[in-house]
């Protein structure tokens, strides 16, 4: 088992439990309890910035291990306000990058920034909960989801106000995005199966399908540690990303 069916098989175990205290209706019940207007891409469109940057705040993860022993995640949140972003990544996932729910709600409601929650999705309990916890936007991952779930999760967070960062890694992959009705698509250095980074993959995927990817807008995602290979992206037409363990440790 690689390591995304690893995590997966813990989020599926996790949600089986979950949901027998929380159900969707509980969900629908009670969104007016958190903040909630979507508009997540717009926001990071409408960003001035030479790079358009979705910050990301997490404790750990499997490849890199404690980032932050004393976290808190309010106070990075609003630290990356201060210092002008818009957009901001949370991750919510428990059990390897040690995230919690309520991170990205005390985020959601203490600070202006637009929120991605960025977990491992696959059921629609899911993306009701997202909702409910305040999220502006979610993350898909086409690796691990069919295209019919994927065309029927982008379907009910549109019907929620969410938006939806469908990403990719391997070429293999790239039908199930292609025939999505998004305008953003994510391309992450990362192999979510090794966990390897190799930070100018996304720009040679982008390079090979660029006739395929002309009419998204392409999110490069993880691996960024100078702003050197972020020129280089906006060289060749991308300005957009998703930067974590960089901007944590201070070297962006």
């Amino acid at each position: 088992m690689n390591q995304l069916e690893t995590i997966f098989q813990l989020k599926r175990a996790q949600v089986a439990e979950a949901k027998k205290t929380q159900s969707i209706d509980f969900f629908i019940e009670n969104f007016d309890q958190t903040r909630n207007s979507g508009n997540f891409f717009s926001t990071l469109d409408g960003s001035r910035s030479n790079f358009k940057i979705i910050a990301e705040t997490k404790k750990g993860s499997p490849s890199a291990g404690i980032i932050k022993e004393q976290y808190e995640p309010l106070s990075i949140a609003q630290s990356y306000e201060e210092k002008g972003y818009k957009n901001i990544s949370v991750l919510t996932e428990s059990g390897y990058f040690y995230g919690v729910n309520s991170d990205l709600t005390k985020i959601a409601l203490n600070t202006n920034l637009k929120v991605l929650r960025k977990d491992f999705i696959f059921d629609e309990w899911q993306i009701y909960e997202s909702k409910y916890i305040g999220a502006d936007c979610i993350l898909l991952i086409a690796e691990y989801l069919s295209e019919a779930q994927i065309l029927a999760f982008i379907k009910l967070a549109k019907s929620l106000d969410l938006d939806v960062l469908l990403e990719f890694h391997e070429d293999c992959e790239l039908d199930k995005v292609l025939n999505q009705e998004l305008d953003h698509i994510g391309i992450n250095n990362r192999n979510l199966k090794t966990l390897q980074t190799d930070n100018m993959h996304a720009l040679r995927l982008y390079k090979k399908y660029s006739n395929d990817l002309q009419n998204f807008s392409i999110i490069a995602e993880s691996g960024f540690s100078n702003s050197k290979d972020l020129e280089i992206y906006q060289n060749e037409g991308i300005n957009k990303f998703l930067i974590g363990e960089g901007i944590l440790k201070g070297l962006l």
